[in-house]
């Protein structure tokens, strides 16, 4: 007979040794990361013709979900777990001239996962907003008439109706409403487990960035820290840089 060679000699405690490794990405004693949660204010201002959105989150990149706004249609933010498809097909219906409402019912009609979103969507016809049966936490959502804000996992009932009185009394810009609605959902509790991102986006005429409309794209990835607070200071710093962005 032939003697085994060393490799697989040695294969089963190789094996056995690989098992016994911990998870990549999480060291052994780490506590297992918090639930993904965020909260979101859509707006358009009938005056300019912009839309905008800003939003937080406990986890990281927020702002890669604010895309979908389209200065001649409307806008749409989904928020809770992959959402790409629900982005397209409800900003595709508000292309298609459907309301707000109707347009959300028509991206979620084959999402298998649409009690765990949050749906929030503004066109010229008006806003509204979806929270499905299976979100974390406490979740809720408002629509006004050219407005639509959600949140879950909150830390507070007061989130949401603080962000709405903030916008709808608030003066300025469409940028500078919407980043004072969401300090002050913020300041109201935010989300249980702090904002670590966050971002402020506006489209409309007159971009003054080169890509996409854009008026205003600011975003904190990540912060170990208050997200909130680290983009209202991005804000003032690239306002003191370039001008006033509007």
């Amino acid at each position: 007979m032939m003697p085994r060679s060393r490799a697989t000699r040695y294969a089963p405690t190789i094996l056995a040794l690989g098992l016994a490794l911990p998870t990549p990405g999480r060291l052994p004693d780490q506590p297992a990361p918090a639930l993904p949660a965020s909260y979101a204010i859509l707006a358009r201002d009938y005056i300019t013709g912009e839309y905008g959105v800003a939003a937080a989150s406990n986890a990281p990149l927020i702002g890669i979900n604010l895309e979908f706004l389209d200065p001649d249609a409307g806008a749409v933010v989904v928020l809770g777990g992959p959402f790409l498809e629900v982005n397209e097909k409800v900003l595709i219906a508000l292309r298609d001239g459907l309301a707000p409402g109707r347009a959300i019912a028509v991206g979620l009609v084959t999402d298998p996962d649409k009690e765990s979103r949050q749906v929030l969507a503004v066109s010229p016809q008006g806003a509204a907003a979806f929270s499905g049966d299976k979100l974390e936490g406490h979740a809720a959502h408002k629509a006004g008439e050219d407005f639509a804000l959600a949140g879950h996992r909150l830390a507070d009932p007061d989130v949401i109706v603080s962000m709405e009185e903030t916008f709808v009394t608030s003066g300025g810009s469409l940028a500078d409403r919407l980043l004072a609605a969401l300090q002050a959902g913020r300041d109201a509790g935010g989300e249980k487990d702090g904002s670590h991102s966050a971002a402020l986006t506006v489209v409309g005429p007159g971009a003054r960035f080169a890509t996409r409309d854009r008026l205003v794209d600011l975003r904190i990835d990540f912060t170990p820290d208050d997200a909130v607070a680290a983009l209202a200071e991005l804000r003032a710093r690239v306002d003191s840089v370039y001008g006033i962005v509007r």
